[in-house]
């Protein structure tokens, strides 16, 4: 009968052990799982940014090419309502 004991005594144990490795397997892919999520939104808040501001420089270029072309409207217009110029 001691011996039967000790036998499911030393079964118990590796039992126990290995009830205490599964939470912290589980753990550890939870935690793995909460930094790969972690990087998947950093990496679109990254692009999210890059996006924004490729538009905002877009949008400044168009800006620019407007106020260009309405100087040079002005310009012509204001050649145009000048007398010509006479070389004698």
């Amino acid at each position: 009968m001691p011996l039967l004991l000790v036998l499911s005594a030393g079964w118990l144990i590796p039992a126990q052990a290995q009830d205490a490795s599964a939470p912290e397997g589980t753990r550890q892919s939870q935690k793995a799982a909460r930094n790969q999520q972690k990087a998947i939104e950093k990496y679109q808040r990254a692009q999210l940014k890059a996006q924004l501001k490729a538009q905002r420089n877009a949008d400044k270029k168009q800006q620019q090419a407007m106020k260009k072309y309405d100087k040079e409207q002005r310009k012509l217009l204001k050649n145009a309502s000048l007398p010509a110029k006479h070389t004698s």
